[in-house]
């Protein structure tokens, strides 16, 4: 027959296998709701250049530590895969109920042989059920499958393994198909019952199952995703989730709020203690449990990932090449349907390409990149289908490119390709392949594509017609096909003959070999074709054999009913059986028995189908001339498994090699396409790759197309390509024959790691490719939504994973003239302001202020005036690392008078401008006068701590001792007296007997005392809770008098009293007052009058804190003569000096917001401006929308941002006005997390940061011995160290701030604890209060760090515990009360009375012997010394308690007389009258040294 005779009917598609449709109402559908980073490694034998260093840092894989591959004995679960319910056993039929993995879905996979090789396609095995010990039977083929005592010599209990796909060996997430002895498929009818069948031989989707490994199941721990999502919650990085970032994160998640009552049920249920913070341990169960969806759950992932979002959106042609070049081809289907659905972004192939088409300049998509990515985009069977178009289409056809596809045709898609092929083109696949194909010279090539391409049994059925059809009738083509298939290919066959030629096969058959020598032949084929397998008896029928062929002649009926009847398995046996039996091969025997066709017939069923097929294909090409009809025949459609068994066997039989023999028989385009029919498809596609590279230029098109067809396998594909070229690497090849983006693509496609499962599902990949096509709005939610220390974390992530600094990179991008960032430069700005931590903006805001020409002095006012106290080191060290100018030298050139006063004093730190202002008072002014008003507001305006700072930072900056330089200036003498006395009284007294002073104090006011200095030191050393003690007492004693009231009563005359000297009168009244009132009216006593005084005015209001201003503003309005200090402020100020003093006033939130309101009034907005100061409010962005809503009668900062900017950065600025700020204890002070949950996270965050900076100082100390020593904690690791005194002062009575108990707690904890509970605890936390509070607040804490890291005891110290096993139980002895004792013992007890100090007490008995200081000198004699104070036991005692006096704050306030008197009355009570005075020698000598 010729090239053009018909083989199919001419408009031939291929049958779809008919599958059921499910009930809509049965299919399930569910919508319920340090950094960790990945190394990604090469396999050894994998053919592939070494990966960079961080390559694909955060995608997970599913690499498990036990080996993926399916071996023989394994235990593996079995899931169909389109219900995803898992094969079980329900009583003894085989059941699929359930999706849980149980010991009841546990099946062991044993091979036939045996052996515990791997399971390999095509390989026959049994199925025992694991927990009962049944194996799986599959009767017949209308029954239910079930269960059964094992027999392996059973063929109902074997099954053939078919695994889709290559390679051949069975892997853990394979697919897979089971066949039973029928050469059916078991199947699950999913939405009929629950009940197993094996009723048909097509693999459908009923049929398709997955199996999974259980050791891989169970090897495989979602730890490392749960680190990723967790740290994606984390927004602050503390270690902890609040209900507040999990309301945060599932907003961006669902775009949505998210109703409140499903956020507190999210939170009962991973918080069931109720602590509002949810650890990782906590997360990691209640996210297995199903607390969110996995789906949710990596959506989240992605969208937390800072540094990968960013890079995804700066270099978004990367992104989009690593998504493509990673995922699988399903899975690039899958993420383009969620990024539609999920994300309502439209399709995303359009908008890549659209995106791609804009692109120009320096940062060009070129043509191939496009059509690159739109073949990675496409789905499967489009993809194929243009490939075969490409192909086909044009002048000529690419005959190298049509035979590698038609001879890797997946089945599974054959009839879709068919179907698109028609809609895309008009016309029918077949009919294409024909005509590009039918040559003179294409007979043989063309045959070889259009069976290939046609359906396994529709090709069967059309070589078969064409064999009948016509003169004459092929024998030797029907004995090829049907031998070569098994009895349901055979059954497939008929079925589609029938349907195609509308004549039955068998009838035809028969019709055709109906000839007198062909009745043996023709009883062959009608038994072949009818055959079903049945029982037999393997010993009578081998003896029926042995009859039929003895004696004169052959039984020829015998025969065929014997041997044409029978299975290649049962054939097998009968082999075995026959040689044991008789002593000779069946094969040999029939060989010499029978002749011609009817032979050829008897040996094709006698032989091993693979021995049979070697001989066929044999037979075709030995001799003169080739069958060409044959020899394709023979070929086409082999399954996978076949491909490598072929040629083996081939080999075997004829020690030849099967390809060199198809060369050397054939050429040209018909070669290759044999070749290729029998060749794996990763090697076929290295083939094509390598013809499209080689010779001079690159066949672009045909490149992508095969890249992109072998993504899938290219492993394989690498290998094999190697091998055909001297093991140089398709990486190289590329390397060198293309360029640019397109390059970076196929290097990334040729490099895939196709072996392992990636574990991430398409929406985290959807959502990466919708940050790279929006990538400018991307990032402008990212660096707007997340708090600054999260994008600090994110920045230094960024830096150590891509290289390269984030604020680098972005400046870089802006600066090309690029596509990226075809936008405004305000944008640009904007967005890399974003990156900026506090210390950088208020740095980069008051350089901008006072660089140029001119001083904004506005925005020089409210950034000076809002610098948060714990971070002026860092803001100064920043200023002249980056500006070469110190910050107070800076401002003092550009600004002038009262208002540079102001910014000078605010900018220095806070003692340091105290000692300044103190100096200058101290220097005669104009009139050659000392200030002393300023002398008063400043030393009794400040703490006993800061005098003592004072003191010893005067010494140090003016070489005076500040008392010494008082006496020597100041000319009042009362004045001068009051303020030595104070600044000496750094320790406040710890005895008082109220009601002796108060008596004093009644006589000196009275005038019947003349006492100035006996009115000092009544008032000198007292702190304020003991002043106003002893004010209650004094009402109490004096008819209700208030002390307060009766010394500032107008027109009292004290001209012939004590308090004749106005300033003394000034600084004792201040004295007295309460510090919030004392610090209002020193304020009003500036404003109020003939003038201002700005010089004290300033002095009082720089350097308060943010509760320290509220308590201002409402104090002043209770005070005598006060009223709105806003008012009075600017009554009495005017201009830039007004502007300030109100800003040290007003909550920072305000300041801020009137900030953002001059920067947009007036003619035209000040961009940099208004950015900035956007900037540096976004951490409390919803204060500061209140604040100017409040300020604007209403109208909101949207509004105005709305009106008064335009162009591209308006969106921007937008989003971070309506920005949403998670509010906590802390964040006035700079603080930007909340407490951690448990301790071991806040102490281990701690003391790895701790050890951190003690490292640098300690390497910075070997190399030099200059200032630059010192380290100074960043902002992050200030954050870090935070987390302890966060979580120690949410504890404490004065939270967030740290009491005595917290400090305790902490100092334990951390690893460097006071020496006792006791006098060493209570000089620790004076040492800690530079502040002198009596808290230790968070400046405290920052300053008290500073000085550790930079102590030598500390840095050159053995390293604090960094991990949980270190730490060990986290236990110490609690801080206890101790036990101080008042005025002496009750007359009717014999023990003294405890009395508690703020939770903690001094018990001496644990300073002294572990006894009680009373038993322990009762009984002792006094000793004196020779300088007549008191020694001994009795004088270390008295050392004890006046130690106490001097550390304990409030002491005597609080319980009367302190230590050092009770030792004296006790000295007495024992009959040691005479021992009094050499005690009291012993205190004074004490409180000397002290």
């Amino acid at each position: 027959m010729g090239c053009g005779s018909s083989v199919a009917p001419p408009e031939y598609v291929p049958q779809r296998a008919e599958e059921a449709e499910a009930p809509p109402a049965q299919v399930e559908e569910v919508t319920s709701g340090g950094f960790v980073t990945v190394e990604q490694h090469e396999r050894k034998d994998d053919p592939v250049r070494p990966k960079p260093e961080n390559f694909l840092p955060f995608v997970r894989r599913d690499v498990s530590k036990v080996p993926v591959e399916i071996f023989g004995g394994d235990h593996i679960y079995l899931t169909f895969t389109h219900s995803d319910m898992l094969l079980g056993m329900d009583g003894d039929r085989a059941s699929a109920t359930s999706k849980e993995y149980t010991p009841g879905h546990v099946f062991r996979i044993w091979r036939k042989d045996d052996t515990n090789k791997v399971i390999g396609d095509g390989d026959e095995i049994f199925l025992e059920h694991a927990e009962s010990g049944k194996y799986l039977e599959c009767k017949d083929d209308h029954s239910p499958m079930g269960f059964v005592d094992k027999d392996l010599s059973s063929k109902t209990q074997l099954f053939t393994w078919c695994k889709q796909g290559r390679p051949i060996r069975t892997k853990h997430g394979d697919t897979v198909y089971l066949e039973t002895y029928l050469h059916h498929f078991m199947e699950y009818r999913y939405f009929e019952d629950d009940r197993i069948f094996a009723k048909r031989w097509e693999r459908r989707k009923a049929t398709t199952m997955t199996i999974q490994k259980k050791a891989v199941v169970e090897s495989k721990s979602t730890e490392l995703a749960r680190k990723f999502q967790f740290q994606a919650f984390d927004l602050d990085g503390n270690g902890n989730i609040t209900k507040a970032e999990l309301d945060q994160v599932l907003f961006m998640v669902r775009g949505a709020e998210v109703p409140e009552d499903e956020i507190n049920t999210m939170m009962n249920a991973a918080d069931p203690s109720g602590s509002g913070q949810i650890t990782f341990e906590k997360f990691a169960k209640w996210a297995d449990e199903g607390g969110m969806s996995e789906e949710e759950l990596q959506h989240v992932e992605v969208l937390g990932n800072i540094a990968q979002r960013c890079n995804d959106s700066i270099h978004d042609n990367g992104a989009f090449i690593e998504v493509m070049g990673t995922v699988a081809v399903q899975t690039a289907m899958d993420m383009q349907v969620e990024y539609a659905k999920k994300l309502k972004a439209g399709d995303m192939a359009e908008k890549i390409i659209e995106k791609a088409a804009k692109e120009s300049d320096g940062w060009f998509f070129s043509g191939n990149w496009k059509n690159a990515m739109k073949a990675l985009l496409e789905g499967e069977v489009h993809l194929w289908v243009r490939c075969l178009d490409d192909a086909m289409r044009g002048w000529g056809t690419d005959e190298s490119s049509l035979t590698a596809l038609i001879c890797t045709m997946p089945e599974r898609l054959r009839a879709d390709i068919f179907e698109e092929y028609f809609k895309k083109t008009g016309q029918h696949l077949l009919t294409a392949i024909r005509s590009d194909t039918s040559g003179i010279m294409g007979c043989a090539y063309s045959r070889v594509m259009v069976w290939q391409a046609m359906a396994p049994e529709d090709c069967r059925a059309a070589i078969l017609n064409r064999a009948m059809e016509g003169l004459g009738t092929s024998e030797d083509q029907l004995i090829r096909i049907i031998c070569q298939l098994n009895f349901a290919e055979r059954a497939a066959v008929k079925e589609a003959y029938l349907r195609l030629y509308n004549k039955d096969l068998v009838e035809h058959v028969v019709s055709e070999t109906n000839g007198y020598f062909e009745g043996d032949l023709q009883r062959a084929m009608k038994c072949m074709l009818e055959a079903t397998e049945a029982e037999f008896n393997l010993e009578a029928d081998c003896e029926a054999m042995k009859k039929a062929m003895d004696g004169w002649g052959a039984d020829e009926e015998a025969l065929v009913k014997l041997i044409c009847s029978k299975t290649s398995k049962q054939m097998e046996d009968i082999n075995a059986k026959y040689y044991e039996l008789f002593g000779e091969d069946l094969l040999d025997r029939v060989k010499s028995e029978t002749s011609g066709y009817f032979r050829d017939t008897l040996l094709g069923c006698i032989r091993h189908p693979m021995i049979q097929l070697a001989h066929s294909v044999r037979d075709c090409m030995k001799g003169w001339g080739t069958d060409d009809t044959g020899l394709i025949t023979c070929l086409v459609h082999l399954e996978e498994f076949k491909k490598a068994a072929l040629q083996t066997t081939y080999y075997r039989e004829f020690n030849r090699n099967l390809i060199d023999d198809i060369k050397s028989d054939t050429s040209g385009d018909y070669a290759r396409a044999l070749c290729a029919l029998v060749q794996p498809a990763p090697q076929v596609w290295a083939n094509a790759l390598r013809g499209a590279m080689k010779g001079i230029g690159t066949s672009d098109s045909l490149l992508i197309n095969f890249m992109v067809l072998a993504k899938d396998e290219m492993m394989e594909v690498r290998k094999a390509f190697a091998e055909r070229n001297n093991n140089q690497l398709l990486e190289d090849w590329i390397d060198y024959d293309c360029s640019g983006d397109y390059k970076d693509t196929l290097l990334m496609l040729a490099g895939r790691n196709s072996e392992d499962p990636i574990d991430l599902l398409p929406i985290y990949w959807a959502q990466r490719c919708r940050d790279a096509i929006c990538n400018v709005d991307t990032l402008m939610d990212v660096l707007v939504s997340m708090p600054s220390v999260a994008i600090k974390r994110h920045t230094q992530l960024y830096a150590d994973v891509y290289g390269v600094p984030l604020k680098a990179d972005l400046e870089k991008r802006c600066a090309e003239q690029c596509s990226f960032f075809c936008f405004t430069d305000w944008l640009k700005v904007a967005l890399v302001a974003l990156l900026d931590m506090p210390v950088e903006r208020i740095c980069r805001t008051a350089f901008d202020a006072m660089n140029g020409w001119g001083t904004d002095e506005y925005t020089l006012t409210a950034s000076i005036c809002t610098m948060p106290e714990n971070l002026y080191d860092d803001i100064h060290k920043t200023y002249q690392d980056k500006y070469g100018k110190k910050l107070v030298d800076h401002i003092k050139s550009d600004t002038s008078f009262s208002y540079k006063k102001v910014l000078e004093y605010q900018a220095l730190p806070k003692i340091i401008s105290r000692v300044v202002a103190l100096n200058r008072a101290l220097k005669p002014g104009m009139f050659g006068s000392v200030a002393e008003d300023q002398l008063i507001r400043i030393i009794i305006c400040s703490t006993h701590k800061e005098r003592e700072n004072m003191r010893a930072e005067y010494k140090k900056r003016f070489g005076k001792d500040l008392v010494v330089h008082i006496q020597h200036e100041c000319p009042s003498e009362s004045l001068k007296q009051i303020l030595m006395a104070v600044l000496k009284s750094v320790h406040p007294s710890a005895r008082v007997n109220y009601e002796d002073e108060c008596n004093k104090l009644k006589s000196v006011i009275d005038g019947e005392e003349a006492g100035i200095k006996q009115l000092i030191k009544i008032l000198a050393g007292k702190t304020p809770a003991q002043i106003e003690e002893m004010k209650t007492k004094y009402r109490e004693m004096f008819d209700d008098q208030d002390l307060v009231e009766y010394l500032q009563a107008e027109g009292a005359d004290w001209s012939n009293t004590i308090f004749r000297d106005s300033l003394f009168h000034a600084a004792v009244l201040g004295l007295l007052r309460d510090p919030v009132t004392r610090h209002a009216c020193a304020v009003r006593d500036c404003i109020v009058g003939w003038g201002t005084d700005d010089t004290g005015l300033i002095t009082l209001l720089v350097h308060l804190t943010e509760r320290q201003r509220r308590d201002l503003v409402s104090k002043y309005f209770d005070i005598p003569n006060g009223g709105d200090l806003y008012e009075h402020i600017k009554g009495d100020t005017s201009g830039d000096y007004k502007q300030a003093l109100l800003a040290l006033v007003k909550p920072v939130p305000r300041v801020w917001a009137e900030a953002l309101r001059t920067s947009m009034k007036g003619l035209g907005t000040s961009d940099n401006l208004l950015i900035n100061w956007m900037c540096m409010a976004k951490d409390r962005m919803d204060e500061v929308r209140e604040a100017f809503a409040e300020l604007n009668s209403g109208q909101s900062l949207v509004e105005w941002i709305e009106y008064d900017c335009s162009g591209d950065y308006k969106k921007l600025i937008v989003k971070l006005a309506n920005r949403r700020c998670p509010r906590f204890n802390g964040q006035e002070v700079g603080l930007s997390m909340e407490a951690p949950a448990c301790k071991e996270d806040a102490i281990l965050r701690f003391t790895k940061t701790f050890n951190k900076l003690c490292k640098q100082r300690k390497s910075k100390s070997r190399k030099s011995r200059m200032f630059d020593q010192i380290v100074t904690p960043d902002e992050e690791d200030e954050q870090e160290m935070g987390c302890a005194f966060l979580f120690y002062g949410s504890k404490s009575s004065c939270a967030p701030n740290l009491d005595i108990p917290g400090l305790w707690d902490l100092t334990n904890a951390v690893g460097f604890p006071p020496a006792d509970s006791g006098p060493d605890l209570v000089a620790t936390f004076h040492e800690w209060d530079y502040s002198g509070s009596g808290e230790i607040t968070w400046n405290d804490f920052v300053r008290e760090m500073k000085t550790r890291i930079n102590d030598p005891n500390h840095f050159n110290a053995p390293p604090l515990p960094e991990t949980i096993d270190q730490l060990g139980e986290l236990s110490w002895e609690p801080c206890q009360p101790v036990q101080v004792y008042g005025d002496g013992p009750d007359e009717d007890s014999d023990e003294e009375p405890p009395v508690a100090v703020d939770n903690v007490a001094i018990d001496f008995s644990q300073a002294y012997q572990n006894k009680t200081w009373r038993d322990l000198l009762r009984d002792l004699e006094p000793e004196v010394d020779s300088d007549g104070a008191l020694s001994g036991p009795w004088g270390d005692v008295m050392l004890g308690a006046v130690t106490v006096e001097r550390t304990v704050p409030d002491f005597e306030a609080e319980f009367g007389a302190g230590p050092a008197g009770q030792v004296i009355d006790f000295l007495s009570e024992c009959g040691h009258e005479s021992h009094v005075p050499a005690a009291e020698k012993k205190e004074e000598l004490i409180q000397g040294n002290f």
